[in-house]
């Protein structure tokens, strides 16, 4: 018996031992102190980690944001070339009907000097000008059927010409509305305060009106 408890006695007295406890604390900090370690470690892996997101995300952004804006800049290039095209349209339908507004000069025919004629001449066209006379109410009516043949042909030439002159504005003023169309869709993207979009707006505006005072004077014409 009492050498099964030998055993015992020796692992008690060991146990309150003061070496053996400053030992054993020894021990339980190294491995606090490990696990402190493991743990302040693990938290700087998360925060680099969390900070390499965040900076893969800033460039994504930056990406978007670099992408967006060359997106802006070509569709504000798109749409000055597009008004660029309706504005030429409109100044040559605005030239041509300046040209039909303004009268033509007629040529003035100068008079011709009939030289002297003899005393026998000037008795021979006497006694055949009563032949002339009878014949001259024929003459005149055959002689004005293709005056107003031509001014009828020239009238003709002319409406057709207005109504095609016509047709372009109402195709310059569709046009104008699909581009408002598309700045309205742009306005979304972008602030509706920017200059580009606003000075975009005000040449739409000036095109606008520049159509409605063609057609007006087109009307007057027509």
């Amino acid at each position: 018996m009492f050498k099964k408890g030998l055993p015992i006695l020796l692992a008690s007295m060991l146990v309150a031992s003061p070496a053996f406890a400053a030992k054993h604390d020894g021990a339980k900090h190294v491995q606090k102190s490990q696990l402190v370690v493991k743990k302040e470690e693990a938290k700087k892996k998360q925060e680099l980690a969390k900070q390499k997101k965040e900076e893969a995300k800033k460039k994504q952004e930056l990406a978007k944001k670099k992408k967006e804006q060359q997106m802006l800049k070509n569709k504000l290039a798109e749409l000055n070339k597009k008004l660029s095209k309706i504005e030429e349209r409109v100044n040559e339908v605005t030239i041509a009907l300046e040209t039909f507004s303004t009268p033509k000069e007629q040529p003035t025919e100068q008079p011709t000097e009939q030289p002297a004629q003899p005393q026998s001449e000037q008795t021979t066209e006497e006694t055949t000008q009563v032949v002339n006379e009878q014949d001259s109410a024929t003459v005149t009516t055959t002689e004005q059927s293709p005056v107003v043949q031509s001014d009828e042909d020239d009238e003709a030439e002319k409406q057709e010409e207005l109504d095609q002159w016509f047709g372009k504005l109402i195709a310059a003023s569709n046009q104008l509305k699909a581009v408002k169309n598309e700045i309205r869709a742009l306005e979304k993207k972008v602030s509706k305060n920017d200059v580009n979009v606003q000075a975009l707006k005000e040449k739409v505006k000036a095109l606008e009106e520049k159509v409605q005072q063609n057609k007006k004077k087109l009307l007057e014409l027509l």
